[in-house]
């Protein structure tokens, strides 16, 4: 099973104008084994990196080894990577046997090998019963389980996933997600799977790489990039965050929204980003230390827990309560003026960015 290290990585694009980057000094060790979500909104670069460790993009600068040798002088045959694209990219005119068998034909394998991948395959993906029919007789789940069986059809023990759940229904996205998963660890695969949607990387990944215009932002496990963001822009990308600006006036308080508001940790920045996840928010009906007042916007029912939006000034704060828990709805309704505060020890602090709303615009 293959590592991979990029190291340096950086793409160029010719413009009119200028050179436009798509990739920004690109550093990352992807492990054996391991299944990545490469995340970010779109036009971060996200499948730009793809298509260099593909081979079908050329990086300007830098350099890709795959078990230390470097990939740059291989072609898209030698690097024996697999690849499953977006739009079910599958041969129409093939049958679903013949798709498969595509990729070893080509190769140059027996018939032999060549049957027993196909078959193996097929099985893999829970297509073993459709081996003669034609791609459109397939629904879209099945035609990109077909898409996986032929990146896998030539042993590829690398798999690059260029957002393959984007054009399928959710149901059918959601239980793919899982299976993509269980058969890249079932089989020793190193994955690699783009996406910009949060909660896919989240359910899939055992690492997720975040990206922004080019650059590598963030890595870690989700838990880590959930309870640790090194950012505004990670707080904000990943799951949802609440955030105040204020400026230090001493160790361990800081002066927000005209209030004195005790923080846990010392920081050297003078002014300070304050972020808080919705269900570290308290409501109270009572005015106390690091308290502040808003009124309630709404409460919306997502399931197992209740949303509440608070108006405070200019600023929409969420608080989520469980609902087996939530006795809110019993003190509370729509328009009522209410207090909500954080335990000091639940807010992740930064240095404020200059412009607070241009750093949470994605």
């Amino acid at each position: 099973m293959p590592e991979i290290e990029i190291k340096n990585l950086g793409k160029c694009f010719p413009s009119v104008d200028k050179k436009v980057i798509a990739l920004d000094d690109i550093d990352l060790h992807i492990k054996q084994g391991e299944y990545n979500a490469l995340l970010g909104p779109s036009g971060c670069g996200k499948t730009t990196l793809l298509r260099c460790i593909a081979g079908l993009e050329n990086p300007t600068e830098g350099d890709i080894l795959f078990d230390g040798s470097s990939a740059l002088n291989m072609s898209v045959q030698q690097r024996h990577v697999g690849f499953v694209f977006q739009h079910f990219a599958v041969f129409p005119h093939l049958d679903v046997w013949q798709n498969v068998a595509y990729g070893p034909t080509v190769q140059g394998w027996s018939k032999a090998a060549i049957e027993d991948s196909v078959r193996s395959n097929l099985k893999r993906v829970g297509l073993s019963d459709r081996p003669h029919a034609m791609p459109d007789e397939l629904s879209g789940g099945m035609r990109q389980r077909l898409g996986l069986a032929r990146a896998l059809s030539t042993n590829s023990k690398i798999l690059l996933l260029d957002e393959p759940l984007s054009a399928l229904d959710a149901k059918i996205g959601e239980y793919l997600r899982y299976e993509l998963k269980r058969i890249a660890k079932k089989y020793g695969i190193t994955a690699i799977h783009v996406t910009h949607n949060q909660e896919e990387a989240m359910t899939i990944a055992d690492n997720i790489i975040l990206m922004r215009q080019g650059k590598v932002i963030q890595t870690g496990t989700p838990e880590e990039l959930y309870e640790k963001p090194n950012s505004v822009f990670a707080a904000n990308f990943i799951g949802k965050c609440n955030f105040f600006t204020g400026e230090r006036i001493s160790a361990h308080e800081v002066k927000c929204r005209d209030k004195i508001i005790a923080i846990a940790r010392h920081t050297g920045f003078s002014r300070i980003a304050i972020g808080v996840r919705p269900e570290k928010i308290h409501i109270e009906s009572k005015s106390g230390k690091n308290y502040f007042q808003g009124r309630l916007e709404s409460v919306n029912f997502m399931g197992h827990f209740y949303e509440y939006q608070i108006r405070s000034g200019e600023d929409l704060v969420w608080a989520y309560k469980q609902f087996k828990e939530d006795q809110l709805r019993k003190k509370f309704k729509v328009g009522d003026p209410i207090y909500f505060w954080f335990n000091p020890e639940d807010c992740f602090l930064w240095e404020a960015p200059e412009d607070m709303r241009k750093e949470l615009s994605l």
